[in-house]
């Protein structure tokens, strides 16, 4: 049953106002114990949103300038989200190198939760024992000299492919896109790296075709701002309807993935990650 648009501006209203109440009330009983912290400097936000509006279209821009008022290290507030920017080499560094343990783990975001299986893939998965495992494992069976000289020849098919689509342009007097073609070619190779598929593939059949559609979705949804990531208060009513969209394609990516199991499980074995991984597991 839809609710009438007026029911519905009114909620969102009420719960914005009850959540900036909620957020003074913290911010006053905390006051007391964290203003002695030594944070860093930051401009001022706005209400329940922090400094979102000020991002501005060019976001990197903004902050270099904010960082020659401001200082290479300073705060700021993305909704309910405290971020701290480094904004030189030498504080990246710090953060990077000298105390990555300390910042290694991933912020909360609705990618992770519905995607990537709820924070245990490498990328998003916490430091600790399960991190370590997945690093190992893609050290030695994906980023070794062993595991490269095996896949010299996927890489080196990648580039012959991309070295002709380039004389095919030159050919035809057409313009190449330099950063397209090569995105190409390093996504096909990663790709046939891990599970033996090309992304972009030059059949066109309809198996490559839906694997294409849902990495290139996966790479949209994965750049897209969500809201209810930084505005919590907001979250349940998914305003852009990005979390429904994660939760579809996540659906389709496991149905696809289970296939390309399957279909692993009855072929021979094979030098990419995912036929090594289960080869792993028969052991």
């Amino acid at each position: 049953m839809d609710l009438p648009l007026s029911l519905m501006l009114g909620s969102v209203a009420a719960t914005v106002a009850i959540w900036y109440l909620l957020l003074l009330c913290r911010g006053t009983k905390a006051s007391a114990s964290t203003s002695k912290l030594p944070l860093p400097p930051g401009p001022r936000g706005w209400p329940v949103l922090g400094n979102l509006p000020q991002l501005g279209a060019k976001p990197h821009h903004t902050m270099c300038a904010m960082a020659r008022e401001h200082g290479p290290l300073f705060r700021l507030g993305f909704g309910s989200a405290e971020v701290v920017v480094a904004a030189s080499a030498g504080v990246a560094a710090q953060f990077l190198r000298a105390h990555d343990a300390n910042f290694s783990n991933r912020p909360p975001n609705s990618g992770a939760e519905h995607v990537a299986y709820n924070y245990q893939d490498l990328v998003f998965a916490p430091y600790g024992s399960r991190w370590r495992a997945l690093r190992k494992l893609c050290a030695l069976h994906l980023f070794s000299g062993k595991a490269l000289d095996n896949l010299c020849a996927v890489r080196e098919g990648e580039v012959v492919l991309m070295v002709k689509e380039l004389a095919r342009h030159h050919q035809q007097g057409l313009a190449v896109a330099l950063g397209q073609v090569a995105n190409v070619c390093a996504t096909n190779t990663l790709a046939r790296a891990t599970v033996d598929r090309w992304v972009f593939a030059v059949d066109g059949g309809e198996g490559a075709r839906e694997f294409k559609e849902m990495v290139v979705e996966l790479m949209q949804l994965a750049g897209v701002f969500n809201v209810g990531d930084f505005v919590p208060a907001l979250a349940w009513l998914d305003p852009q309807g990005v979390v429904g969209k994660m939760k579809r394609l996540h659906r389709r990516y496991d149905d696809m993935m289970n296939g390309i199991i399957r279909e692993r499980e009855a072929a021979e074995e094979g030098k990419d990650l995912l036929s090594i991984l289960l080869a792993r597991m028969r052991e």
